[in-house]
Parts: structure tokens; sequence; C-alpha cells
């Protein structure tokens, strides 16, 4: 990125801070002056601003922040408070299965890890917070996916691609989506090898207020000693309990 290109990305924080630090709307002549910038740059620049949405002129000619801004807002407000209602159970789940314990979104078609809780063994699964895995092998990700539309699946399935990571991981649209049922139907979701050749995992998402899924929880463990028996007799079971008790305190009544 050039010096340029720096500036102008600077000088566009400026002005909406500035912006957002007032209640009323406020005029280009006062954003020019406590920025110092030239007027024709605070223009240019809240033009651009202005057509993603992150920035809104009104019939009098001043300025407030757009509504994209206002739901990135919302969205990280609701995303913290995600964490801090989850963080109990996923030391629940980690203290009744001693199996690492991941708390999942889905930003831009891709599973982020936003918090985990660690297994005591020496030899685990675990996900580095702040990264990314695709939705197609992961059970995190098919928990996520449980409410979208098959043909909003397959569209995000053909945009990503679906990556051969084992023997047994899903490779065809058609094949994801014959899961995607069983998902729907059991409410939660399984990785069986598909990500980790060792690897099993148990995903089940998180609903908020309106029915949409806002997170996920999965608990991942190596073959050896996380068997799909004990899997699903027995920790679906409380797994489910806890994503349905998150979901109820952030006002899901869908349960």
């Amino acid at each position: 990125m050039s010096n340029l290109e720096v500036q102008s990305l600077q000088r566009a924080f400026d002005i909406l801070e500035v912006i957002g630090n007032n209640i009323a709307p406020v005029s280009l002549k006062y954003i020019t002056d406590e920025t110092g910038l030239p007027k024709s740059t605070v223009y240019r620049l809240l033009n651009n601003l202005e057509k993603r949405d992150y920035a809104r002129c009104d019939s009098n000619g001043n300025y407030r922040l757009g509504l994209q801004l206002l739901m990135m807002s919302q969205r990280a407000e609701q995303n913290f408070d995600i964490k801090n209602l989850a963080r109990k159970y996923l030391h629940l789940l980690n203290d009744l299965t001693k199996e690492t314990i991941h708390l999942g979104i889905l930003v831009k078609n891709r599973v982020l890890y936003v918090d985990t809780v660690e297994s005591p063994h020496a030899l685990r699964l675990v996900a580095k917070l702040g990264t990314t895995n695709s939705v197609h092998c992961t059970a995190l990700g098919k928990a996520l996916l449980i409410r979208h539309d098959n043909a909003k699946i397959r569209a995000i399935l053909e945009a990503e691609g679906m990556e051969r990571r084992t023997e047994y991981t899903l490779c065809t649209c058609d094949d994801y989506l014959r899961e995607i049922a069983l998902v729907r139907e059991c409410g939660y979701a399984l990785d069986d090898c598909e990500c980790e050749l060792d690897g099993r995992c148990i995903g089940a998402p998180i609903y908020d207020n309106v029915g949409d899924v806002v997170a996920a929880i999965s608990i991942s463990g190596l073959v050896s000693r996380f068997s799909r028996e004990y899997v699903e007799q027995e920790v679906a079971v409380k797994l489910l309990e806890s994503t349905k008790a998150i979901s109820r305190s952030l006002g899901y009544s869908g349960i």
C-alpha cells in the first residue's frame, strides 16, 4: 500500500471520528475545521464514505454515521455478548469431555474461531483464535449453515471450493446438502475425520431472538478417544443443552 493510500485511509478515519463523536449531524465546514483538512479532500472522502453507507448526508447537508457502521457496531456488540454468555458453557463442556471446545461465527462464508477452551490432554485438536476454516469440512461450518437454504449453501460452496482434506471430506455440493438435511433433522453436525484424519468433531448452532444462527459451539477430539458412539449418545445431549441455554439467553423461543 502506498503512502498516499495510507494517508487517505487515515483521513477517512478522522472524518468518521468527528461525525461519530457528535450526537447531532455535523456540517461539512465543521468536519473541515475539526480535521484541518482541505474542504475538497473532505468532500471527496465523504462522497466515498456515502457510497459505502459509512456516512449519510441529510436534507440540510449535514452528516451522520451511515447504517453500515451502525450495523457493524451492533454485530460486534452481539458477538461480544455471545462470547461472554458462552464462556461458562465452554468450560462446562470441557470439564465434561476433556476435549477442546470452540466457539465460532460465520464471517465471509468461513468459520472464524472467536473463543477456545483447550483439552488438558497432551495430544489435542486446537484451532488458533482469530483464524478461519472452511464450512464444508467442519462441524462448526455445518452448524452455522443449518438455517441457510440449499441454494445459498450451494452458492457458498461453489464460491469457496470444497478442498479434499482427507479421504472422508465431502467434496460435492450434493453430498454436502444431503449431510445438511441430517444436521437439520438432529440439530447438530459432525465432522467425522473430514478435516483431520485423526479428528472427530461435533457442533451445534446458537440462535438469536429472531431465530438466526449467530454462532456455534463445537467439541473436537482425537478419534482414538472420541468415538462416534460416545459423541452421538452422550456428548450430543450435553452440547445441545448448552447451545439451547445460550440461545434462550439471547431471546430465542423456538426451543
